[in-house]
């Protein structure tokens, strides 16, 4: 498991924005761990098993970095089941581009609810994994932060005018977006 050095950055107008960290067998441990743990970079790759993109997308909201050997099914369960912390929150909205209103709605918790958590519960932790996990989808299909940005906020047709943000309200919805995904992925146009 490693990252490569290749790392593309998109910058707003008036503050710093994401680097994209496209991992690959060449790089290093200490390379992905830096990945994982800085405050503007977000890694993406192509894991093996759902366990593995589970825990690499945990790590991207957590900003924290887990070892090969600690990824398994039952460290994303746990992690789940205690709670995600309230940075969650603010760092998936950064890398969505959109409104705390906008995403408190997609993941179902008021905003006065999650201004006071210091712990989401583990319904709403899972909401907010599937959202960060099919925006993840979004960057590897579409190549791009920016690219995957506007997707993810501009109706389609193949969702009845929804955004694929709003789909991603329900399991169903976010399997759905992901099948989308899918199809673009292979050409297949709807």
């Amino acid at each position: 498991m490693a990252v490569t050095k290749t790392a593309k950055t998109i910058r707003k107008s008036s503050d710093r924005d994401f680097s994209l960290v496209f991992w690959t067998p060449e790089t290093s441990e200490k390379e992905l761990r830096s990945a994982f743990q800085s405050k503007w970079g977000w890694v993406v790759s192509s894991p093996s098993s759902t366990t593995a993109r589970y825990t690499t997308i945990l790590s991207n909201l957590l900003r924290t970095y887990t070892t090969p050997e600690s990824a398994t099914l039952e460290y994303v369960r746990n992690s789940l089941s205690h709670g995600l912390h309230k940075d969650v929150f603010p760092r998936l909205k950064t890398v969505l581009d959109t409104t705390g209103d906008d995403l408190c709605q997609v993941i179902r918790v008021p905003a006065r609810t999650v201004a006071r958590r210091e712990l989401f519960k583990p319904d709403e932790s899972e909401r907010i994994l599937r959202v960060a996990s099919v925006f993840q989808r979004a960057i590897e299909v579409l190549g791009s932060l920016d690219k995957a940005r506007r997707w993810f906020s501009s109706p389609k047709r193949a969702l009845n005018g929804k955004t694929p943000m709003e789909f991603c309200d329900t399991e169903p919805g976010a399997e759905e977006v992901t099948n989308l995904l899918g199809r673009i992925e292979y050409g297949v146009f709807t």
